[in-house]
């Protein structure tokens, strides 16, 4: 889908295009500047950038230390183990929006995909030998291949699979049948790139990552010989925003991520009519501004009603970090009791910031978990003796007293933790600035 500068002026969106060099090109009436929280999107040599809300500055914080701890944990590693935790913090570092420029091997790639299958799936892994090739975030391309070969597994039955790589396309393979399409009624499953929209979150990622790296992920579909193959195809550089322009209840052009969105191809009329119809009308309403319903939004502009799907913002992709180390947790066995716990109070804090509930703990194994845990992230604290029914879940509550410096305090059922100190994301999310003690029981 090619856009013209006009049409850019029209999109239902605050954005601006912009060269090389960052020098705006084009932009919507809403476009706040650079300063803004964005995401960008590949046009071609240039950049459409999009402002998003952005999250407060403590779920920020705790975002950016996450992503730093898994970093650094890798740097550490070493073997398999080091592979799998350096796609983990990939994936957090393509979610939270930071910069997608590492450079690598294709066989670096799909040794990493083979190292993170082994910790996802039982699945028998070949690699074909080819001739190394440069490519962009191969941890980033592993993390597909990863996801592709797991559909592969769960949904298509396959017990082995073969990773191949043609350039420019990735290739996973297996003997079997093709899974029905995502949005079939036989699947019964939606993904996304919206965290709203999404029931599925593999392929929904899967997107994500080939958006970043220009490139695109194709459905199973038969092969050669009886197999069914995914392939992951880069270099593309297609606009990846969902996108269409409507003219008289009719799609009369959109990119290929709306089509991969909303299943709705250019000339249809019947699915999804009302939706669109809705939205011209909101939009033709709008003096020229941006209309939105269910998440799409429009506007109108010389005879067309733009409609795009916006990308979520800040907070909405945060909680994608979340899902995606739920998603990945395999990925993070083995590594040590301190890492571990730090790593999980940090999610299960940002969790909290962003409105999730944090879990309790039953007494017993609250005292068991913490006696393992504050010995080596603050062995000066005493675990006390609780004996009431539950307590905040041990990691958050380990990394919380290493942190606030602080000593605990039991009163029969309750239990308190009193600060000494309060300048961390963790302690600021689950104590005021004013507080002299946090309860956790």
């Amino acid at each position: 889908m090619r856009l013209t500068l006009s049409d850019v002026r029209a999109l239902p969106l605050a954005a601006c295009l912009v060269d090389g060099g960052d020098e705006p090109v084009a932009a919507t009436p809403e476009w706040p500047g650079l300063g803004a929280a964005c995401i960008e999107f590949c046009v071609r040599g240039r950049r459409l950038i999009v402002a998003t809300r952005p999250p407060d500055a403590t779920a920020a914080a705790l975002a950016d230390e996450l992503l730093a701890v898994l970093t650094a944990t890798a740097a550490a590693c070493r073997g398999a183990q080091r592979s799998r935790v350096r796609m983990l913090a990939a994936s957090c570092r393509l979610l939270c929006g930071r910069d997608m420029r590492a450079t690598g091997s294709s066989r670096e790639a799909l040794q990493l995909a083979g190292d993170g299958i082994a910790a996802r799936a039982t699945l028998a892994v070949e690699t074909v030998d080819h001739t190394a090739a440069a490519v962009s975030e191969p941890d980033v391309i592993a993390l597909v291949l990863v996801q592709l070969a797991v559909n592969a597994a769960v949904h298509g039955g396959a017990r082995s699979v073969v990773l191949e790589h043609t350039p420019p396309v990735f290739t996973v393979s297996w003997t079997g049948a093709a899974p029905a399409p995502p949005r079939s009624p036989e699947a019964g499953v939606i993904t996304s790139r919206r965290h709203a929209d999404r029931r599925r979150w593999g392929l929904g990622f899967a997107r994500l990552a080939a958006d970043a790296l220009g490139g695109t992920v194709y459905p199973p579909r038969a092969g050669t010989d009886g197999r069914v193959e995914s392939t992951f195809e880069l270099g593309l550089g297609r606009l990846a925003l969902p996108l269409a322009a409507v003219r008289d209840g009719r799609i009369e052009r959109a990119t290929a991520a709306w089509e991969e969105e909303t299943g709705l191809l250019p000339g249809d009329l019947t699915l999804a009519k009302e939706r669109l119809d809705a939205l011209a009308g909101a939009a033709a309403g709008a003096a020229g501004g941006i209309a939105s319903l269910d998440g799409w939004a429009a506007r109108a502009a010389d005879g067309v009603t733009w409609v795009a799907i916006p990308p979520d913002d800040a907070a909405d992709r945060l909680r994608d970090v979340l899902d995606g180390l739920v998603h990945e947790r395999a990925l993070a066995d083995g590594l040590p009791v301190a890492t571990q716990a730090t790593l999980r109070a940090l999610a299960l804090s940002l969790g909290a910031r962003l409105g999730r509930d944090v879990p309790r703990m039953p007494a017993a194994a609250w005292r068991r978990r913490m006696l393992a845990v504050v010995p080596r992230l603050a062995p000066e604290i005493d675990v006390p003796a609780f004996e009431g029914v539950g307590a905040l879940d041990a990691d958050v509550t380990a990394v919380l007293a290493a942190r606030a410096g602080g000593r605990f305090e039991v009163d029969g059922d309750t239990m308190w933790l009193y600060l000494k100190r309060r300048d961390d994301p963790v302690v600021g999310t689950f104590a005021d600035a004013d507080d002299e003690r946090v309860r956790v029981s």
